[in-house]
């Protein structure tokens, strides 16, 4: 929606002087930035910019094994469960695996809030509610 040129003349440096603020008042607080959609050419401008995790990854436009290899050595993650694909069109087996793929991807360096996407419309079965929640609590690797 916006070249990267425009985005590092006129949204980087603002955002990078109210993350500075923050961090003058509280230096360890930590950078939550949600930004949704494809993402991905921008990584490094909010890396740049002082954001430590962000909101969200989402699978559908942007893979997570890229994204966590790419930049999950200076960066955190939330998200990852597509909220347009598999929470409310997926079986719980493939909301499952996908809870157990993303966090075998992050595995020991972690640096991922496994979570849908987004919040959760009503056509998202509740048995898929319970498959993501009953992941979360199996997931031992």
């Amino acid at each position: 929606m916006m070249s990267k040129n425009l985005y590092q003349t006129w949204l980087k440096p603002r955002l990078k002087k109210v993350v500075d603020a923050a961090r003058a008042i509280r230096p360890d607080v930590i950078i939550f930035y949600h930004s949704c959609g494809f993402v991905e050419p921008f990584i490094e401008d909010l890396i740049e910019a002082g954001i430590d995790v962000l909101n969200p990854v989402q699978p559908e436009c942007m893979d997570f094994g890229e994204i966590h290899a790419k930049y999950g050595d200076r960066l955190s993650f939330h998200g990852t469960i597509g909220t347009q694909t598999t929470m409310p069109f997926g079986t719980p087996e493939q909301v499952r695996a996908e809870v157990f793929r993303n966090l075998d991807i992050a595995g020991r360096k972690g640096g991922l809030l496994v979570s849908p996407t987004h919040l959760l419309e009503p056509e998202v079965p509740w048995e898929n509610i319970r498959a993501y929640i009953q992941a979360c609590r199996d997931y031992t690797r």
